[in-house]
Order: C-alpha cells, then structure tokens, then sequence
C-alpha cells in the first residue's frame, strides 16, 4: 500500500532539479500480473534529474511501476506514476520519477533548484 504522503503533490518551491523540455525517446514497460508485459514507445516531453514526462496509451495510475528505458542508451530505471493527466489525442500525459537517484539517466548535467527566499 502507498501512503497518501508518497503521491502528493511537491508544494511550490520543493522542484529538486531543473525541469527541461527535450523529447527523448524511450520505451516504457508496464507489468501486469498474470499478464504479458505492456510495452509502449514514447517521446519525453520534459526531464529532470529525478524522472520525466511523456504521453502514454497504455492505461496507468498513480503509484503504478514502470520500466522507462532510454532507447538513446539502453540503460532503464524503475519509476513510480506520480501525474496522470487528461485523456488528449495522443494518449495521457504521465509523470513519472525514479524510485531510485539517476543523475546520469537523461544524459545530462541538471543544476540544483536554489530555494525561494519566500521575500526575506
């Protein structure tokens, strides 16, 4: 079972990397009990250093597991459904995080967010 804690949203503020838009290609893989694996190719829609958004057809929810590979690179992450959004005519923007550090997973150097000053 997952805590409510786990699935909220970050408050303002609390982004611990850079969000970048940069289209990726990857294959996700969803597990299905007593099933075949469910597997999609997609396009990152944006990246950060602790996971990414892409759309999907394939039906998920919030906390479900998935395997995103990055096809540049063939190295793959677990990653947790922490989005789900409206049903668009190329499937469901879903956002997901990795259940475990991968600075290097995009390929990239992301600078750490500064926190706000909240005004003092």
């Amino acid at each position: 079972m997952i805590s409510t804690a786990t699935l909220s949203k970050p408050r303002p503020g609390s982004r611990r990397s850079q969000r970048l838009k940069l289209q990726v290609p990857v294959l996700v893989t969803r597990q299905i009990p007593k099933q075949r694996p469910a597997r999609e190719d997609a396009v990152t829609l944006n990246v950060n250093a602790c996971g990414g958004m892409f759309e999907l057809q394939m039906p998920v929810e919030r906390g479900d597991l998935l395997t995103v590979q990055n096809k540049c690179t063939a190295e793959e992450r677990e990653s947790r459904v922490v989005y789900v959004g409206p049903t668009g005519p190329n499937g469901r923007k879903i956002g997901v995080e990795f259940t475990q550090p991968s600075k290097d997973f995009w390929q990239i150097h992301f600078p750490l967010v500064a926190p706000r000053n909240n005004g003092h």
